[in-house]
């Protein structure tokens, strides 16, 4: 299917982003206050104020950390301290000549270096808290005239330092809009004041448009998402482990946009929007919530400043023929959700030494944090979904130095390949498994120990074409098919950009299909309480998991790589939820299960007390346990809490 014809807009804007930054929000106020023209402005203020915690019950630290890795004080064999490398004249001989004494000879490697690890230190911590915050919004609903109103809602959201780990942790500051996440964002190390929402709605007949700072909704599902595609997500704070009731109505992240629907008549409605570009925006390197190994150091503004002046367009149908509704739609968009690849690291130290010439031009720097074994490496590259030994076939491909010295150690036996002269040059390689490849990899960690590696993210370009139908069931009264709601969604997005599992400079783009279904009901079981509310939902995706990694880089471990069929048969997820208001109202049970069929499961009970128009209590656990990694929950599966929060409103 051709669909390069549909491309984003662009808006041309200053490059002085801190200048933009700072003036927008009054600007953008400013400018929604003069559009209508009133005669009286009547105004309401709303909000709250909340204290939210979050307590970790387990002993289990995040292992993408420093402080949490796997292998932190652990020392491991050094395969490549046997055979032709440390052999006489051997590989590491040759090296300690060229380097003059930088790499050891092949008998200090065989005596002394026979097993590796990290070289700075047991960095352990003890943390109790995954959250511990304050947050407040404030909520202004204006009324400018029978066909104009407005809405401005101010959030803010402090937490102070309460996770320790390596280093000092910028949790909120990112580096897209100058040093912010968003573009009507104040932010610092440990809080952010923005603006959700600050927009002019008009209204008059078939017609409605919004225009201003907002978050466009088109979802209807827990933890899934499949028509909610205009906004990416803000998971900075607690992942998507808040109150799965909420929809994600606290994560999806707002941008300037306009957004119009026009009634054609009383069945259908045609709507559009377009809006400018925000990424979403992942949880800081070693924060609490964090999904990128500590050895990997993400580069955002390289690929936003690539993007940041398009605009995405959308365009919906909806309708109703009798029970049955249905809605069409088509979003041209650059993806929120970025995807990475090898960035070159810049680390020009070593580039004088003989032998490592052009050290700077590949990703790795020497970082007594990073990785230091090859039993940590693929440790690593399981866990981030990634393929630890075709990662080396890729480096290979871009990057020269890497791909000098792979042919220098096939030359000596050490990198699987073969060689028809007594000349690198001569020599090709290819890394099958994980077993051949250690080696390959120790010789880097015993020369150079611990690395790190600079990712670049970018975000791509893509077309989004979906459709969703929706069936009200009636029966007989107080039966479990009456007033039942079916619905059923999908996109199809051709050529979608994956990050690639061997983090090559040639990411993976393969046509992928999204559908959800969904049962959902209002149940009356007893009399004596009211009607509990029941969802049961059934997600499939033909190319990624619900975090977005492509299959085909699941399932792996220290030992083995990738592909335990997961890039055949698809992901699939299974949701259950019910609500439960007792006879007062005081009190409501929750109950929210996300069950991931490659082996996983996240079990979330939770309560709410609300004594008052003014306070409300609640408290809910997160209960986490996965199989190994080809399962969505790997990667917080140490995250099991419990979480309370204490709300006034006013």
């Amino acid at each position: 299917m051709k669909t390069s014809n549909i491309r984003p807009p662009k808006l041309q804007r200053s490059n002085k982003r801190s200048s933009i930054g700072s003036i927008a929000p009054v600007a953008l106020l400013a400018g929604l206050c003069m559009s209508a023209s009133v005669q009286a402005l009547d105004v309401s203020i709303s909000g709250f104020i909340r204290q939210e915690a979050a307590y970790k019950f387990t002993g289990d630290e995040n292992p993408y950390n420093r402080q949490g890795a796997r292998f932190d004080s652990v020392l491991v064999p050094n395969t490549s301290a046997t055979g032709a490398a440390v052999a006489p004249g051997g590989l590491y001989d040759t090296l300690n000549v060229v380097t003059g004494g930088l790499v050891p000879d092949g008998a200090t490697v065989a005596a002394d270096r026979s097993y590796l690890g990290k070289i700075d230190g047991d960095q352990f911590q003890d943390n109790d808290w995954n959250v511990l915050a304050t947050k407040a919004e404030v909520d202004f609903t204006l009324g400018f005239s029978e066909n104009v109103s407005g809405f401005v809602k101010v959030r803010g959201y402090y937490q102070p330092d309460v996770f320790a780990d390596y280093g000092d942790v910028n949790q909120f500051e990112r580096n897209v809009h100058g040093s912010k996440a968003e573009i009507l964002e104040i932010s610092d190390d440990d809080y952010f004041v923005d603006l959700p929402a600050a927009y002019i709605d008009y209204a008059s007949g078939p017609l409605w448009v919004r225009v201003g700072q907002q978050q466009i909704a088109w979802g209807e599902s827990l933890f899934f998402r499949v028509a909610d595609v205009p906004n990416g997500l803000d998971l900075t704070r607690h992942l998507f482990l808040d109150f799965a009731a909420e929809e994600y109505s606290d994560e999806r992240q707002a941008a300037p946009g306009v957004r119009v629907n026009y009634s054609l008549n009383n069945d259908w409605s045609l709507e559009v929007f377009t809006q400018m570009f925000q990424p979403s925006t992942l949880p800081a390197r070693n924060s609490a919530y964090n999904v990128v190994a500590h050895a990997f150091v993400p580069d955002y503004q390289m690929g936003f400043d690539k993007v940041d002046d398009r605009w995405n367009t959308g365009l919906r149908v909806r309708g109703d023929i009798g029970n049955l509704g249905m809605q069409f739609f088509a979003v041209s968009r650059t993806n929120p959700d970025p995807v990475f690849r090898w960035l070159p690291g810049g680390q020009v130290a070593l580039d004088a030494v003989p032998g490592f010439a052009g050290f700077s031009t590949q990703p790795f720097q020497t970082q007594s944090y990073g990785v230091a074994s090859a039993a940590e490496w693929f440790d690593t590259a399981a866990l981030s979904g990634l393929n630890g030994f075709d990662a080396l076939n890729a480096l290979g491909e871009d990057f020269a130095f890497d791909d000098g010295f792979f042919k220098l150690m096939t030359l000596f036996g050490v990198t699987p390949g073969t060689c028809t002269a007594p000349d690198p040059a001569t020599c090709t390689y290819n890394f099958t498994d994980v077993a051949s490849s250690m080696p390959t990899l120790d010789v880097f960690f015993t020369a150079l120990g611990g690395l790190g590696a600079d990712l670049e993210a970018t975000y791509a370009y893509e077309n989004v074409f979906g459709f969703g139908f929706n069936y009200i069931f009636y029966a007989e009264p107080d039966t479990f098919l009456d007033q039942l709601v079916v619905r059923f969604e999908g996109t199809y997005t051709p050529d979608k950009t994956f990050t690639n599992p061997n983090l090559s400079h040639n990411f993976l783009e393969k046509d992928e299909w999204v559908t959800g279904l969904v049962f959902e009901k209002y149940h009356r079981f007893s009399n004596a309480f009211p009607a509990t509310f029941v969802v049961f939902e059934w997600m499939h995706k033909s190319e990624s998991d619900l975090l977005g990694r492509h299959l085909s880089g699941l399932g792996g471990d220290r030992y083995k790589g990738p592909g335990g069929g997961e890039d055949d048969r698809g992901w699939d997820g299974l949701v259950f939820a019910l609500q439960q208001p007792f006879p007062n109202l005081v009190w409501r049970a929750d109950l929210s299960v996300l069950y991931d069929l490659n082996g996983g499961f996240l079990v979330q009970p939770g309560v709410r007390y609300k004594p008052s128009a003014e306070w409300t209590v609640e408290g809910f656990v997160n209960f986490v346990d996965s199989k190994d990694n080809a399962t969505i929950f790997q990667p917080i599966e140490w995250s099991d809490d419990v979480s309370l929060r204490l709300t006034y409103q006013f």
